[in-house]
């Protein structure tokens, strides 16, 4: 844990603990791949801030990753399937297109 981080990160009804490495959806625990839990995690920490692909992917999954857009999409689709009320209209993950993802707030 970084000095200073919020150990418990929200984003709208989901809740993000960091130590625990789990994450609530309105108080129920959604279990996620330590991938998803480490995207999400990620995401929270930047609300509201559009952050590229090639971002997310190098801080997520390493330099190795930077280019691999088809493998995040495949991760924000499971991701929105698991925390999105309605995972077609997405408001805690929401694309930007042609650039990346931004933490609705």
């Amino acid at each position: 844990q970084e000095k200073g981080e919020t150990p418990v990160l929200r984003l709208g009804g989901i809740e993000v603990d960091i130590p625990r490495h789990r994450v609530t959806r309105d108080g129920a625990e959604v279990k996620l791949t330590p991938k998803e839990f480490d995207l999400v995690a990620f995401l929270a920490r930047h609300p509201g801030k559009v952050l590229t692909h090639r971002h997310i992917l190098r801080d997520v999954w390493g330099p190795a990753h930077e280019h691999d857009t088809q493998y995040l999409r495949v991760y924000v689709g499971q991701l929105r399937t698991k925390l999105e009320a309605d995972p077609a209209n997405p408001v805690l993950i929401v694309t930007e297109p042609g650039i990346g993802y931004r933490a609705g707030e």
